[in-house]
């Protein structure tokens, strides 16, 4: 069989005598890339106080003009600002800079450091302006660009020139080292860059840091043996959910307008819900993917992790749930800019599995353009009920948006259909998520589940289509309103059910996530009484309560940020930002 050489350079040689030593020599490489005059006193270090984001406006570590740069929230906004010079590129890149260096001292959400290698890009791209009058911008092919000129008929003249982005630490850029999260990856040098790496920096876009995951990615947490538990920065002593947590806290600290995460069972939505962001889980092969480092994709590594080998984590080829890359930003049309960015630069170019469609902005100016829209809410998945307060968020959506004209309709059938996604999933979509030395699947027995998958792609899809029949406006269902998690940010460790996400990865289903509300101690109290739904319901609810989740004046979640997801039909992503855009307004707007 064919072997395929990995795509990086150099191994450092671990042992179980030597790997925490290494550890710490990474963590003192880390820290000293952060200058001395960016970095935090003793004081505000210890100030025991959890919600951190007022930090960066106390510290004095940022000009006035810094500060005006990046509580921006919309990427748009920035970009088009950097085009007209009201901000050069230097000037915004050294702002976000110093902002995710205090960030990272707080939440300890970054990996990889470029803050030298982006402002060398920031100067560069400034003089290619100066010199040439024009942006490289997603339209122009740049000096190191495949040759796409932008034939689309949904092309935009947006510009991302001297826009700083932050990335998951899975996309490979070349000549640096890239971990995951892993111990044994420490010494790995990155060949190449990933395709959607190389299509950003196309578009003009400058990367400034990378952000911490869990080991093996698929946990939604954010903690490892390397860089440590990245804190919410909204509450230091919550999970900032994962496995983009290091992306959450990055984001929601601003200290990027806009990063980019992976998602295989919810790990862009669960931290977006944590910490307060918007993003978009879009569908398979839409957003390029292609040479960046996962999980599952390799059969023959052996990893060393707190002094265990770990094999056969590993799984060479597998195709039956895709993971995903998508935008987590503090505001949907960020993602929605993101995404145009992306889709109208032909991904097909940088990535051959990725599809050459464009962003058709037809149907997502339609979708915004609707006055009645109507969404299914489903308030449970019959395994894992949602605590009192996301069960409240629901309820509150509902009526904010049926109270700005549109409807709500609930869906369900006592739960026959989820629990069957759900027991469908449990191999293709999961398999590194409890590392026990199952038996592997049989080639046949591989495509007995791909089958099962696609049957219920096509019966979840039958049963979307029927609900023109229950809306008052004659179409089916715009949008599935859904919690992200049966909890919200929580302990660590509080949040083991992602059967509310997993499913629509399962289902290839795009879904944004919107913010409704938040904790509120004096209303979202411990229900009287409790009836499981199942074995399982029972033991998270004991585990809730446990962790103060369910308690009537939670001593941590208080005040919490409460965000919903809204699923849509796959592959129509642009109409699911559309309809979420006016759903988002809307709750807002009757806040």
């Amino acid at each position: 069989m064919t072997s395929f050489p990995p795509f990086y350079t150099t191994r450092a040689t671990l042992t179980k005598d030597n790997w925490r030593a290494k550890v710490a020599e990474k963590k003192a490489a880390q820290a000293a890339l952060i200058p001395d005059e960016w970095r935090l006193s003793p004081e505000l270090l210890s100030d025991p106080r959890l919600d951190v984001t007022g930090v960066v406006a106390e510290c004095g570590i940022l000009t006035d003009k810094e500060l005006e740069i990046t509580e921006l929230d919309e990427v748009e906004e920035l970009a088009s600002r950097l085009a007209k010079g009201v901000y050069n590129a230097v000037e915004v890149t050294t702002a976000f800079c110093k902002r995710a260096s205090v960030a990272q001292q707080l939440t300890n959400c970054l990996t990889e450091i470029f803050f030298e290698r982006a402002l060398e890009r920031a100067k560069e791209l400034d003089e290619i302006l100066k010199t040439t009058g024009k942006p490289v911008g997603p339209l122009r092919t740049s000096l190191s660009a495949p040759s796409f000129q932008g034939t689309s008929p949904h092309a935009f003249s947006s510009l991302t020139d001297g826009v700083p982005i932050s990335l998951k630490d899975q996309f490979d850029i070349a000549g640096t080292e890239l971990t995951m999260g892993y111990v044994s990856y420490l010494g790995r040098i990155s060949e190449r860059d990933s395709a959607l790496v190389r299509l950003l920096l196309d578009a003009g876009a400058i990367i400034h840091v990378r952000t911490n995951v869990p080991q093996t990615l698929m946990v939604g947490d954010t903690v490892n043996y390397l860089f440590g538990r990245t804190h919410n920065p909204l509450n230091r002593k919550l999970s900032p959910g994962g496995s983009s947590g290091g992306e959450g806290a990055l984001i929601a600290m601003k200290g990027s307008i806009l990063g980019v995460g992976t998602d295989i069972g919810g790990s862009v939505r669960i931290p977006s819900s944590f910490c307060g962001l918007h993003t978009i889980r879009p569908t398979t092969r839409r957003v390029p993917y292609g040479h960046a480092t996962n999980s599952l994709v390799r059969s023959e590594e052996t990893l060393l992790v707190a002094g265990a080998d770990l094999r056969r984590l590993y799984q060479l080829g597998q195709e039956s749930v895709l993971s995903v890359a998508g935008p987590m930003s503090r505001s949907l049309s960020s993602c929605t800019y993101f995404l145009k960015t992306v889709l109208n630069a032909n991904p097909a170019d940088y990535d051959a599995s990725s599809l050459p469609f464009p962003f058709n902005d037809t149907v997502y100016s339609e979708a915004k353009a609707r006055k009645k829209l109507a969404f299914g809410i489903m308030r449970t998945d019959y395994n894992v009920t949602p605590t009192p307060p996301i069960k409240r968020a629901l309820e509150t959506a509902a009526a904010k948006l049926e109270k700005a004209g549109h409807e709500g309709n609930s869906v369900g059938d006592g739960g026959e259909d989820f629990k069957r996604i759900l027991a469908a999933i449990e191999e293709p979509l999961i398999p590194g998520l409890s590392i026990t030395p199952d038996e592997l699947k049989t080639t046949y027995e591989v495509w007995q589940l791909n089958r099962q998958k696609e049957a219920l792609q096509q019966a979840f899809l039958a049963k979307w289509l029927a609900t023109a029949g229950q809306t008052s406006t004659g179409r089916p269902i715009d949008g599935l309103l859904c919690p992200v998690a049966p909890v919200t940010a929580c302990i660590p460790g509080g949040n083991p059910w992602a059967g509310y996400t997993g499913m629509f990865n399962l289902l290839d289903a795009p879904a944004v996530v919107l913010p409704v509300t938040r904790v509120d101690p004096t209303v979202d109290v411990k229900p009287a009484t409790f009836e499981p739904l199942s074995s399982l319901d029972s033991q998270f609810y004991h585990a809730c309560a446990m962790y103060g989740i369910l308690l009537s004046s939670p001593p941590v979640t208080r005040l919490t940020l409460l965000r919903l997801c809204s699923v849509g039909k796959r592959w129509r992503d642009e109409e699911l930002l559309g309809i979420g855009e006016v759903a988002a307004k809307a709750i807002s707007a009757l806040a």
